[in-house]
C-alpha cells in the first residue's frame, strides 16, 4: 500500500515544473514521482509509474492537456487528474474530460496541497477565484472551492516566463505622451506594441508582445529603469482605478497560448518618457 500520495507534474515550461518540485517537496505525505512536458510523455509516464495524481497543464505542443486527461481516464480510471493553468475558460471542458481538479497556477502552496489532498479523498476542487460557468450537467456548486475559504494575493511563481504584457495607464494621458511611450517600450523591452486601447478620458491599454520572454522580475527592472514613469507594479497606486480600459483588455479574445501579464504604469505630468 502507498504511503505518500504520489505525483506526476506534466508542463511544458521547465520553471513552471521545477516550481512545483520545490513546492511539493515540503509535504511529508506527498510525493513527486515524475515529471513530463508533453500530453505524450504523460500517457507514458502514467503507464510506468501509476502515480495517483497528475497534475497538467493545458496549453502544450501537440495534445492539449485535456485530450490527455480523457485518454488517461479511459485506460486508467484510478489516477486523477488535476488542471493547472492560467486560464480559466476550460473549467468546462476539463471536468468533462474527466479532471477532478481545475487550479490557476498563481495558487498558493497550502491551497495546492489541500487540494491534492481533498482530490486524493475523492473531492472535486476548482479555485475560488474561477469565473467561468460549466455546463453539460457540471455544476461548480457542488466542488470545493479550495482558494475561496482562504483569499490570499494572487501571486504568480517568480521565474515563469511572459510573453506577452499589457501596460494599463490610468487617465489622462495625452496622444503624444502615448506614442512616446510607446516607442521607448519598443526599444526597452525589444517588443511591439500590437494593440492600443482605450481613451483619454477612460485610461488607455497598451497589448505588448515581447521577442523573447521575460520573467516578471526582469519586466519590473527594465520598466523601473525607464525615466519619466512615476510607479510600475502589479496593482494600481490608491485613486487610480481604470475599470473601463480593464473591461475592455479582458473582453479581447485570446488568439494565441502566449502567457500575459499585466501592469499599471504611472506617467509623471508632462514627462518625456525615456530609457536611463
Amino acid at each position: 500500500m502507498k504511503e505518500n500520495i504520489q505525483i506526476l507534474v506534466v508542463d511544458d515550461h521547465q520553471v513552471v515544473r521545477e516550481g512545483l518540485r520545490r513546492m511539493l517537496e515540503q509535504e511529508a505525505d506527498i510525493e513527486l514521482v515524475g515529471q513530463g512536458a508533453s500530453g505524450e510523455e504523460a500517457l507514458l509516464q502514467v503507464e510506468m509509474l501509476a502515480p495517483d495524481i497528475v497534475l497538467m497543464d493545458i496549453k502544450m505542443p501537440g495534445m492539449d492537456g485535456i485530450e490527455v486527461t480523457r485518454r488517461l481516464k479511459e485506460k486508467y480510471p484510478s489516477c486523477n487528474v488535476i488542471m493547472l493553468t492560467f486560464y480559466d475558460e476550460y473549467l468546462s471542458h476539463a471536468l468533462e474530460a474527466g479532471a477532478r481538479g481545475y487550479l490557476l497556477k498563481d495558487t498558493k502552496r497550502e491551497e495546492l496541497v489541500q487540494a491534492i489532498r481533498r482530490v486524493h479523498r475523492g473531492g472535486v476542487v476548482v479555485s475560488g477565484n474561477i469565473t467561468a460557468k460549466p455546463h453539460n450537467g457540471h455544476d461548480v456548486k457542488n466542488v470545493d472551492k479550495v482558494v475561496a475559504d482562504h483569499p490570499q494575493p494572487r501571486q504568480i511563481i517568480p521565474d515563469t516566463m511572459f510573453e506577452e504584457v499589457v501596460l494599463v495607464l490610468p487617465p489622462p494621458v495625452d496622444a503624444g505622451q502615448l506614442m512616446r511611450f510607446a516607442s521607448q517600450i519598443e526599444q526597452t523591452l525589444n517588443c511591439r506594441v500590437s494593440q492600443v486601447i482605450g481613451s483619454w478620458q477612460d485610461g488607455t491599454a497598451l497589448i505588448i508582445v515581447l521577442t523573447k520572454a521575460l520573467s516578471l522580475a526582469d519586466m519590473l527592472s527594465k520598466l523601473g529603469g525607464m525615466s519619466g514613469i512615476k510607479a510600475v507594479g502589479e496593482e494600481p497606486l490608491a485613486g487610480e482605478t481604470t475599470p473601463k480600459v480593464l473591461k475592455k483588455v479582458t473582453a479581447i479574445p485570446r488568439l494565441s497560448d502566449r502567457l500575459m501579464k499585466a501592469f499599471f504604469v504611472t506617467l509623471e505630468t508632462n514627462s518625456t518618457v525615456s530609457v536611463n
